[in-house]
């Protein structure tokens, strides 16, 4: 909501209703004030347009949001101090209102206050920015290189925090004491009393304010030997970085303009410069200039910083796109159909709902000789004879007896003597009943 509030109040709402105030003595300022603030029109406009882009880049960026989360108020502040001063200018060019009795004292050095101070703030945020880059590029090449190259070194990181903060403190002391002194010696009265403590003040003011500009420019100097050191390091791991080559050729001839020209306007309003003697039209001609190349090189810079989002891929090593994600849900587990189970003679086959260790019902059966096996190669097989036994039959030897109804042949022996029976002791009679004889099968007692 700031920023198109802003865009409303600087670009709109002052302009029209200083023109709609009176047709005489409303908003009528001299040529050079009117360009001044058609170009801030435009820079508020620019602005609203880069944060808008900031906040969606910071949105959608991984793994360093962290300079574009210092462009973000580093955008919102350098809006605030240009709507500031246009808001300065419409007020100064407007006869009745200035010089109306209702109008308060300190309302122009109150908004010029706001300005100033604002874009000091911003200057020390747009050089964390550049070393917020810096630092990415720094740390991705240690990742890289595991360790080998890269890193962060504690005396580049001091220099870094104290550039910043002596920056950030003699900008805000030289606006509150400028502040200071128009609350204190605004009015004629306090002029003419006071007149040799006021330039007292006023040449502290310009002290501080040297030293301000000082330590910005040093900013410069830090950010080109930090993207000097860093280029040098890509090079010797042998890895291409184009975001380092962006910080190296664009944003450091950028930066290193934008420190010159505050420099030379520092020099030229300071009491040194630009003569008192001089017209107004060297002052606003001079004012116009330091607007506008000013705020142009900041706004490069950030069009440069947001140009590198424009593929994720250049913040890794090597410019190398990450793998694509994969997006899976898990899916139930699904079980595949067994196979009938058969059961063997002898086994115990557990049911489904009772998976355990199958355990026998006994001991296997043993095929006793003579019988079959179901699956074996032959159908059937036949026990060797065996001498020894009754009944048996060897291939060769006498056939064996035959038996008709009602009658019983003992066998004979293989010397042609009759078997004895243990019960009688001999034979029976020929042709009478005898005792059965058994089947000639031997016992397995394994089956017991």
């Amino acid at each position: 909501m700031l920023f198109p509030l802003s865009l409303v109040l600087s670009s709109f709402f002052l302009p029209a209703t200083c023109q709609l105030y009176n047709t005489e003595n409303g908003f009528h300022p001299d040529p050079l004030t009117t360009g001044t603030f058609a170009l801030l029109c435009i820079f508020a406009v620019a602005f609203g347009i880069l944060s808008i882009v900031t906040f969606v880049v910071l949105l959608t960026a991984r793994g360093h949001r962290t300079p574009y989360a210092l462009l973000l108020p580093t955008l919102a502040l350098f809006s605030l101090s240009n709507d500031t001063y246009i808001a300065l200018l419409v007020l100064e060019n407007i006869s009745d209102l200035y010089l109306s009795d209702s109008y308060p004292a300190l309302l122009l050095p109150a908004i010029s206050f706001v300005s100033n101070l604002f874009n000091n703030w911003a200057v020390v945020l747009q050089f964390l920015v550049v070393i917020a880059v810096v630092w990415n590029r720094e740390s991705v090449l240690r990742t890289a290189t595991e360790g080998k190259f890269g890193g962060h070194h504690p005396a580049v990181i001091a220099l870094h925090v104290a550039l910043a903060t002596l920056t950030f403190i003699f900008g805000t002391a030289a606006e509150a004491l400028n502040m200071a002194t128009n609350v204190q010696y605004y009015t004629t009265d306090t002029f003419s009393s006071d007149d040799g403590t006021l330039q007292h003040r006023l040449v502290q003011y310009q002290q501080l304010n040297y030293v301000y500009a000082s330590f910005a420019i040093l900013t410069a100097v830090d950010v080109i030997v930090s993207a000097v050191l860093l280029w040098r390091a890509w090079r010797k791991a042998v890895i291409p970085d184009r975001i380092t080559a962006l910080v190296l050729f664009a944003i450091v001839p950028v930066y290193g303009a934008f420190s010159l020209v505050l420099m030379v306007f520092t020099i030229l309003f300071s009491p040194s410069g630009i003569s008192d003697s001089a017209s107004i039209t060297v002052f606003e001609g001079a004012n116009l200039a330091n607007n506008l190349l000013a705020t142009l090189l900041s706004i490069t810079i950030m069009i440069i910083i947001l140009a590198m989002s424009s593929k994720k891929a250049h913040w890794n090593a090597g410019g190398i796109a990450d793998p694509p994600k994969q997006y899976w849900a898990p899916q139930p587990e699904y079980v595949y159909a067994a196979p009938p189970q058969v059961t063997h003679a002898g086994y115990y086959v557990a049911p489904p709902s009772q998976a355990q260790t199958p355990h026998y019902a006994g001991p296997p059966q043993q095929p006793y000789p003579g019988s079959y096996t179901p699956g074996s190669p032959e159908h059937m097989q036949y026990a060797p004879p065996d001498e020894s036994r009754p009944g048996s039959y060897a291939p060769g030897s006498p056939p064996p007896m035959e038996v008709g109804p009602g009658s019983y042949s003992p066998p004979q022996s293989a010397q042609g003597r009759p078997v004895q029976f243990p019960d009688k002791g001999g034979p029976p009679p020929h042709g009478s009943p005898g005792p059965y004889a058994p089947f000639p099968f031997q016992f397995n007692s394994k089956l017991h």
